[in-house]
């Protein structure tokens, strides 16, 4: 009877996480939040203020709006809003096929990343502020400067070799 049901279980395993879906629900900005998501507000509509454009070599997501940029020698500094979660906004990274991905960090409610395009590197630091939203800090420099860059911490890995 044990072996029976230990089959039944292991087969209603395989069969719920071989299940094709064809898009993950959290890179559905429209879904309804989940997990620990939902203790945060729900989001309200951005200041409508006259957005920056985003620094040259830098690799946002689509939707930000950058809402500052702060020049620091090799470095310059953007800050953004972003209408999705941070999980949303490392899934648009991860899919990204023209970037290597050298660090991701995500704890759902927060999300790190160090990109690379081959000629800038970008330091991604995603915050949920709300359900569905997210403010965003991202740091860009080039890859010869990359070594300025923050780095989530303990990632030895992502200092730029010679």
């Amino acid at each position: 009877m044990r072996i029976h049901l230990l089959l039944a279980l292991s087969l209603c395993t395989i069969l719920v996480g071989c299940a094709d879906e064809t898009a993950p629900v959290a890179m559905d900005p429209n879904a309804p939040p989940t997990g620990p998501l939902t203790a945060l507000a729900e989001c309200e509509e951005p200041l409508d203020a006259e957005p920056f454009d985003p620094v040259e070599g830098a690799e946002l997501h689509p939707e930000a709006v950058v809402d500052s940029v702060t020049p620091q020698g090799p470095l310059t500094s953007m800050t953004a809003y972003v209408p999705v979660t941070p999980v949303n906004i490392r899934l648009w990274y991860e899919n990204r096929d023209d970037l290597e991905i050298i660090i991701i960090e995500d704890e759902v409610f927060e999300a790190e990343l160090l990109v690379s395009n081959g000629e800038h590197r970008t330091y991604v630091k995603a915050s949920a502020i709300c359900q569905t939203g997210s403010t965003m800090v991202a740091t860009v420099a080039e890859e010869l400067a990359a070594a300025e860059l923050p780095v989530p911490a303990g990632a030895v890995d992502a200092l730029p070799t010679d």
